[in-house]
């Protein structure tokens, strides 16, 4: 009878760049925010613009209610099952509501994936962008 052994995968901190360059590569991201229940982690379709986190929602949700001027968080993250590895991308910042396009040097509008007029746009700045990677075993 033979017995394998299970080696544990790597751990490693990504530089900025390149925790800018996978926020970049998703669509989809959760932001996290403060509500008065409790912490709320929701996702969302975004874009990436020189110096924040772009998304949509409707003007009157939960968070449209919660985030406006106020410090909130943004996760992406790419995980695989199988080789058990993957990376994750913190994003912290202030959220703040965009009235103009023009206000967001690189604005590309994030298109989102669910039904209904998202007309409320909310940028997190990049305040603190940090990252991990684990690496196959």
């Amino acid at each position: 009878m033979s017995s394998s052994v299970w080696a544990r995968g790597a751990l490693r901190d990504l530089d900025p760049q390149e925790c800018i360059e996978l926020l970049d590569s998703k669509a989809v991201g959760r932001v996290a925010f403060g509500t008065p229940e409790g912490p709320m982690i929701l996702p969302v379709n975004y874009t990436v613009a020189r110096d924040c986190v772009l998304f949509r929602t409707t003007p009157h949700n939960v968070i449209a209610a919660n985030v406006g001027d106020r410090t909130a968080a943004f996760e992406v993250d790419e995980i695989d099952d199988f080789t058990q590895s993957g990376w994750s991308v913190l994003v912290r910042g202030t959220a703040r509501f965009v009235d103009s396009v023009d206000d967001v040097p690189g604005y590309v509008r994030p298109e989102t994936w669910v039904e209904g007029v998202r007309s409320l746009c909310i940028a997190i700045d990049l305040t603190s962008v940090t990252g991990r990677r684990l690496l196959p075993s």
